[in-house]
């Protein structure tokens, strides 16, 4: 019996900055544009809770471009955060890979925490339960952090690597 691959669909390359809006201004002269930007904040998002602890605050500039079949997602951290000490740690780059997770997002994260003994790096959960993100730290084994994302809003395009082409 073949099992299915627990990371799916590849929905977006994530990209820690230290300011979105220079970030964008730079991509877009490169002709990467146009860019969806919006500020996640608690003051918007009652459920929204970061690592755990409710946030009523801003939490994150967030810009978003679908490009190349893929979705770019600059995070400019704006409250202290896990992000925020990475960024003023390591400075802009590439941070995760995100994929969508729906079938069993909860097995991943079990999974995860046998093996490394340890939460996710973080985990953000909120928006009428719209979205449910946790960063796995998989750089021994794969190079890079791994977003695993449940309740995907819908149209969003991925790569559904079962069938190797683009999802709209």
């Amino acid at each position: 019996m073949e099992s299915k691959p627990k990371l799916k669909q590849l929905l977006q390359i994530g990209i820690f900055v230290k300011n979105a809006d220079e970030c964008v201004k730079n991509y877009e002269a490169l002709g990467m544009g146009p860019w969806h930007v919006s500020v996640m904040s608690g003051k918007d998002i009652p459920d929204l809770y970061n690592c755990g602890v409710k946030c009523d605050e801003d939490f994150m500039k967030v810009c978003i471009l679908n490009a190349f079949g893929i979705e770019f997602e600059l995070i400019e951290p704006i409250c202290d955060s896990p992000i925020k000490d990475w960024v003023n740690e390591h400075g802009n780059g590439i941070h995760h890979l995100a994929f969508v997770t729906e079938d069993g997002y909860e097995d991943i994260l079990a999974e995860y925490r046998e093996k490394k003994g340890a939460e996710p790096w973080a985990r953000g959960q909120g928006h009428h339960n719209m979205m449910d993100f946790s960063y796995l730290d998989m750089r021994d084994e794969l190079g890079i952090f791994v977003e695993c994302y449940r309740n995907v809003m819908p149209n969003r395009p991925r790569i559904d690597f079962n069938e190797g082409q683009k999802k709209d």
